[in-house]
């Protein structure tokens, strides 16, 4: 399995779209080594983690053939996460030759709510037709583009179902849990009742190793620790399971050097835009 790390930004992107703090000043200055873009993940070439308004120029800078791709998962609705209004484009004159002709996206009921709200303007009868949503919730198991998936509850929102995922295909498994604080022990005892053994364990790390999440929504070092020792304890990760961490916030120095260091010392691996793991 492979995974390639597009976007490792939390939602303002790294430099902040809108921000002139000293860390985004200082990016700015070396945008090729430095820029983080909103978040997202390809697995394999073909099974897609969320779709950022960054999505088209993940394509571009990494050589990413989209029609290509089978099935997206989505994580939540938040709109660094799903820009629904992109898939108007997946048809008609504006994609020809396209390699998959149906798109299979999974996501929750406020997913769904936000993809029909976002294409109902445009989204031509032709285009729909290539589009196929499957809604899904936490404790569900599903296959999508070969793969086994299981979906998680994310401690992020109580607004929705946000959900993490379990993705398996010939044995080897991630876990990626981008968007989310400590999960709950249901989260633990779910996974390990399943048989699940991680090979690379993917997390949020907004925080990095600044203050802690006053809402919980989100992880740093310190949390991505306490997950780790938790995983270990309930079997559900191997004796030389990979931890990366990624979804960082501008407003902890998420320069490159820093947060490798940073992770590095605690046992961590730093994603950065662009990153390929096979694992």
């Amino acid at each position: 399995m492979k995974i390639q790390y597009l976007g490792t930004a939390a939602a303002e992107g790294f430099p902040a779209v809108f921000c002139n703090c000293a860390h985004c000043r200082a990016a700015r200055a070396d945008l090729v080594r430095e820029r983080r873009t909103r978040s997202q993940a390809l697995i394999d070439g073909k099974l897609l983690i969320d779709f950022p308004p960054d999505t088209y120029l993940h394509a571009l800078a990494f050589g990413i053939d989209l029609s290509a791709v089978r099935a997206l998962l989505v994580t939540h609705s938040h709109t660094d996460h799903f820009y629904a209004q992109e898939f108007v484009n997946r048809g008609y004159k504006f994609a020809r030759e396209m390699k998959e002709p149906l798109l299979e996206l999974y996501g929750n009921a406020e997913v769904r709510a936000v993809f029909e709200e976002g294409t109902r303007r445009e989204l031509r009868e032709d285009v729909a037709q290539g589009l196929r949503f499957h809604t899904v919730s936490s404790f569900s198991a599903f296959s999508a583009a070969g793969y086994d998936v299981l979906a998680l509850p994310a401690a992020h929102t109580p607004k929705e179902d946000a959900l993490l995922y379990a993705v398996t295909r010939e044995g080897r498994t991630l876990l990626y849990m981008n968007d989310t604080g400590l999960p709950r022990e249901e989260f633990y005892t779910f996974l390990a009742e399943r048989g699940v053994r991680a090979d690379l364990v993917s997390m949020d790390c907004t925080q990095a190793d600044g203050e802690p999440s006053s809402s919980g929504r989100h992880m740093g070092f310190a949390e991505n620790e306490v997950v780790r020792e938790k995983l270990v304890k309930y079997g559900i990760v191997k004796a030389d399971t990979k931890y990366y961490v990624t979804h960082f916030s501008h407003s902890n120095a998420p320069f490159r050097d820093r947060i490798r260091e940073a992770a590095r010392a605690r046992g961590f691996i730093a994603a950065y835009d662009g990153l390929t793991v096979e694992f």
